[in-house]
This record gives C-alpha cells, structure tokens and sequence, in this order.
C-alpha cells in the first residue's frame, strides 16, 4: 500500500475537529512552509551559510510535525543535523546530500500543497 502524501491526523488531533482552528493553522503552515522552503533552497544553492540552512529546517519542523506532508519532518531532521555538522566545521561532506534532500522535499511538497489548500478551504469559516 503506498503512503499517503499528506496526513492530517496530528492537525485533527490538535484542532479536536474545529474547522475554523483547522483553516488558522493551515494557513499558517502554508505561509510558513511555502517562504521556509523556497528560504531553505536558496540557501543551499548559494551553499555558504549552513548556520542558517540548519536553523531553518529546524524552524519548518515544528509546522511539519503538525501537517505530515510525506518524509518531510525526517528530511528536516537530517538537514539540520547535517547543516550543523557543517557549519560548526565538524565536517565539510553533505552539501551536496542536503541540496538532494531539499530538492526532493520541495517537489513532494509541490505535489502536496493543492491538497493542502483544498484541506484549508474546505475548513474555511462562513462569511
């Protein structure tokens, strides 16, 4: 069986089936993964400043601990790990590993993010 892109399972825990609290807290997962995300790849095209690749993917794990997207929180969690051990100078190998794992991260999260709006408006409070 393939696993599902998205699991909402911690959001509906969280939001103890509130639509409104649902709809709040996707958008606040989209504002804060579309501008992270495209942050984190900038960042490691330029490769210089792993202090803030690492930072960063730390940032984006608390929103995707919230909303699964798939093999998103463990990417995060190598990222930062790996872009510390760079910028703390323990180790110079894993640019290129992270620039992958970012790249693969960004297109299943491309893949994920029309449902992830389809979630949040169909959550959306009446007018």
């Amino acid at each position: 069986m393939e696993e599902q892109l998205v699991d909402f399972s911690m959001l509906e825990e969280l939001s103890g089936g509130d639509a409104k609290y649902k709809y709040e807290l996707l958008e606040i997962f989209l504002n804060t993964v579309d501008g992270g995300l495209n942050n984190l790849q900038q960042l490691t095209e330029e490769g210089i400043d792993y202090d803030a690749v690492y930072k960063q993917a730390h940032t984006l794990k608390s929103s995707a601990a919230i909303v699964k997207v798939k093999d998103m929180y463990d990417r995060l969690a190598k990222i930062e790990d790996m872009g510390r051990n760079i910028a703390e100078a323990r180790t110079t190998s894993g640019k290129d590993e992270i620039a992958h794992l970012v790249g693969q991260m960004v297109t299943t999260y491309q893949q994920a993010r029309p449902l992830l709006v389809a979630a949040q408006q169909k959550n959306k409070p009446a007018a």
